[in-house]
């Protein structure tokens, strides 16, 4: 009985530490996101091509990735959250786009801006995700579920809120969102927010035991890259394509993006759920499996406002596999905890983008609507993996059965 008053303390303390831990992930995903929806109104405001206006884009968006691969090496057995403060500072610097001079000093300008933001929006990552792993009276599956719902709602919401500020005050409606990241630094701080360590195996026999019975991470790697590139070409390429060649509004490019992302929210706590009795890996197959053809049919449909519901639900699968490839990878076999988070999170949208970049120049040509309709096979590639890792994984189960 005396257990009990303590117990319950510690989980509301743990769920108050994930649910800030979530809200920072909204903040930098945010940030991370604006760009995209905004390209319409960067483009017209600075007279710029598509492959000119896209480059600061592709400096968030490097250096968001790239930068997390280093963050598990730099930190690797600290526990104390510093990169989460400094990450919340730095991402906000995206936000003082209005500043930056319309002449030749544009796009450097927002390159600078875009990098600065990156590295900010890089280091809140993997540390975030160190963050969750402390939380032990909340089932693995949950806790990442909430965390990467966080970041998806920032990720859907910076469509929308970007859009609707620009298209009401212009560029310089950015500005109040300068405030945002200063209550989530207070907050970290008063809830004494810890990251985990990773103890270091003592020898080859450890580690051979350590990690018997667990899923190869450069496997789950592999299998996450191709699905990251199909739901990149739709978070970067969809709203200009829904305002340049659809002629919609600016703001329901904005919040077509944005039910993307909410489908990626919702995906997360339903997969978790499913998940917890069915298997990560096999329902992270599932929905790779059923987000390919839901692009499809998407893609037919784009032209009609309703067709939004059609991408959310596509959202759903897209992002709910991808949230479990992070759950396996929490205890996969290969590297440590912090650089598996830093690659897993990081490397794979660094990759997506590095194989983004030679689209462009086909996308300026010939228009996006090209590229935006051989996005469903990442999904499909990546489902077929899946297949394999389970094929694989009953294949090892016969074999050595423990």
């Amino acid at each position: 009985m005396s257990s009990v008053g303590p117990n319950r303390r510690l989980a509301a303390l743990e769920w108050a530490q994930l649910l800030v831990l979530s809200a920072v992930h909204f903040t930098a995903d945010m940030l991370g996101n604006m760009l995209p929806s905004i390209l319409p109104e960067l483009r017209s405001e600075f007279v710029l091509s598509l492959s000119a206006a896209s480059l600061p884009i592709i400096a968030l968006t490097v250096t968001a990735n790239g930068a997390q691969l280093l963050t598990g090496h730099l930190r690797r057995q600290s526990t104390k959250p510093f990169f989460l403060h400094v990450g919340l500072l730095l991402g906000v610097f995206i936000c003082v786009l209005a500043a930056v001079p319309k002449s030749s000093l544009g796009v450097p300008g927002m390159v600078v801006l875009a990098s600065v933001t990156g590295v900010g929006i890089a280091v809140v990552h993997p540390e975030g995700l160190r963050a969750v792993h402390t939380l032990k009276s909340i089932r693995p599956a949950m806790s990442t579920a909430v965390f990467m719902t966080g970041g998806f709602l920032g990720f859907s919401g910076g469509g929308a809120i970007s859009t609707t500020l620009v298209s009401r005050f212009g560029l310089p409606g950015l500005y109040p969102l300068l405030l945002c990241p200063f209550l989530g630094v207070v907050l970290v701080g008063a809830l004494k927010i810890r990251l985990a360590v990773e103890p270091v195996e003592a020898d080859g026999c450890d580690r051979a035991a350590a990690t018997k019975n667990r899923s190869d991470f450069r496997l789950l790697l592999i299998m996450g890259i191709p699905a990251a590139i199909s739901t990149t070409i739709i978070a970067w390429l969809l709203p200009t394509h829904l305002v340049d060649e659809l002629g919609f509004e600016l703001t329901f490019g904005g919040f077509s993006a944005t039910m993307f992302g909410l489908g990626g929210a919702l995906g997360s706590f339903l997969l978790a759920w499913a998940a917890h009795r069915r298997g990560e890996l096999l329902c992270s197959t599932t929905a790779f499996l059923l987000a390919g053809p839901l692009a499809v049919i998407y893609m037919a449909l784009m032209g009609r406002e309703q067709a939004t519901w059609i991408v959310f639900a596509a959202g759903i699968f897209a992002f709910g596999g991808y949230i479990l490839i992070i759950t396996l990878a929490r205890n996969a076999a290969g590297a440590n905890i912090g650089s598996r988070m830093g690659w897993v999170v990081g490397g794979t949208w660094l990759i997506a983008t590095l194989a983004f970049l030679p689209l462009l120049p086909v996308a300026e040509r010939f228009g996006t609507r090209i590229i935006l309709l051989y996005c469903p096979l990442g999904y499909l590639i990546s489902g077929i993996l899946g297949l394999y890792l389970l094929f694989k994984a009953r294949q090892d189960k016969i074999l050595n059965p423990r």
